[in-house]
């Protein structure tokens, strides 16, 4: 498959779920940004490459994102006096958390929609 198109076919996987995607290209490679609003608001993103045109260096870089997130380290950034209740940040810690884990849900559910590509 050609690059643009199967770049193009990630886009649209990954706005049928509901992501805000950017691309760019440097040196044979695909740089996407996937951004999208959490339950509580957050706006959300992760970065993802994609080697020459393989779709598998683009799903072991999104797994490395997957696996690599910490929900509690995520949840710990919003709980200092610029979070907690302000910017936008859920006031209780609980709807932190539970947040971050919606996060982290978010980049699986992707994660497998492009799986489903190969």
């Amino acid at each position: 498959m050609r690059t643009k198109r199967l770049i193009n076919k990630i886009v649209r996987c990954a706005e049928d779920k509901g992501w805000n995607v950017s691309t760019e290209r440097n040196n044979g490679m695909t740089i996407f940004e996937f951004s999208q609003f959490t339950p509580a608001g957050q706006d959300f993103s992760f970065t993802a490459e994609m080697k020459g045109n393989h779709l598998d260096s683009l799903i072991t870089d999104m797994e490395d994102c997957y696996e690599g997130f910490d929900v509690d380290s995520e949840a710990y950034l919003w709980l200092d006096e610029s979070g907690h209740g302000r910017n936008g940040a859920p006031y209780r810690m609980r709807d932190v958390l539970e947040d971050m884990e919606a996060a982290e849900e978010m980049i699986k559910t992707l994660l497998d929609a492009v799986k489903a590509l190969e």
